[in-house]
């Protein structure tokens, strides 16, 4: 009866899309961007934290990319306000 187990068991869930928010925005203290990611244990919200990079940096688009490329690999949703236009840093469609 292993249609009858089948039942039983819960199935596994697939885990849900992550999730990009950006806006382009005017930022105060010469940053960058602000970038805040929320990460997940199990489906629930587990840690909340945040990276500001400032116009200071060096190399400020390859540490941006860096970040939110790594957060997504990682499956953490990425909230992102940042004073360049998104087609400029390479973000086309999210």
């Amino acid at each position: 009866m292993d249609w009858l187990n089948n039942l039983r068991r819960p199935k596994a869930e697939e885990p849900p899309g992550r999730f990009v928010f950006y806006t382009h925005d005017k930022l105060i203290n010469q940053y960058f961007a602000v970038i805040r990611m929320e990460w997940y244990l199990d489906g629930k919200v587990c840690a909340v934290t945040e990276s500001s990079i400032t116009i200071h940096d060096k190399d400020v688009q390859a540490e941006f990319t860096s970040i939110l490329s790594e957060a997504l690999r990682l499956g953490a949703d990425v909230c992102v306000v940042c004073i360049e236009d998104p087609k400029v840093l390479g973000i086309h469609k999210l």
